[in-house]
């Protein structure tokens, strides 16, 4: 049996700031090219010295000329397993590169008793970036990098929506 073919996305926001704000995680599982299913994902954080940080992973046989039926496998390579497995990997990710930079403050973050979760946000942290003229780069990064057909659908979804200025008051001084 051939495996369903999605597309699909899920957008989370931490629980916890990291650096000067809490990161936004996006994570695709994508089944819409049924001899190569993938996942993706993209991290958006405000941590000192850290790049943009995003991956794909693509599952295929060591044996291109063999014809694999992903389909007798759904709990590992359905789009929604893909999409689980790389929000372990983007999470993952997060706090090797945090460890990495800051031993101290990616204990606390981490491994404290108020450890870092991520809750399912929906398009609403995007969209906000898409207004308010944050993470240019990296979401010009993320719509040139992916292949996955949801990242291309919030791409034109944003398309609608116009910029706008952010102003908090009183400011700093």
């Amino acid at each position: 049996m051939p495996l369903r073919i999605e597309s699909l996305i899920k957008i989370f926001r931490a629980t916890r700031r990291v650096g000067a704000g809490r990161p936004v995680l996006v994570v695709t599982g994508d089944t819409s090219t049924l001899s190569a299913p993938f996942s993706e994902f993209y991290i958006f954080h405000e941590f000192t010295d850290m790049p943009f940080l995003y991956s794909r992973t693509t599952c295929s046989h060591p044996d291109i000329l063999y014809l694999y039926d992903f389909g007798k496998y759904p709990e590992i390579f359905s789009a929604q397993a893909l999409l689980a497995s790389q929000l372990r990997a983007a999470r993952d990710r997060l706090e090797q590169e945090v460890f990495m930079r800051d031993r101290l403050a990616a204990a606390d973050i981490f491994y404290s008793g108020n450890a870092l979760t991520f809750e399912e946000t929906g398009d609403l942290p995007i969209i906000e970036f898409a207004m308010f003229r944050r993470f240019l780069k990296e979401r010009d990064a993320m719509f040139k990098f992916s292949k996955s057909q949801a990242i291309q659908l919030l791409k034109e979804k944003l398309m609608e929506y116009p910029e706008a200025v952010l102003q908090t008051e009183p400011t700093k001084g």
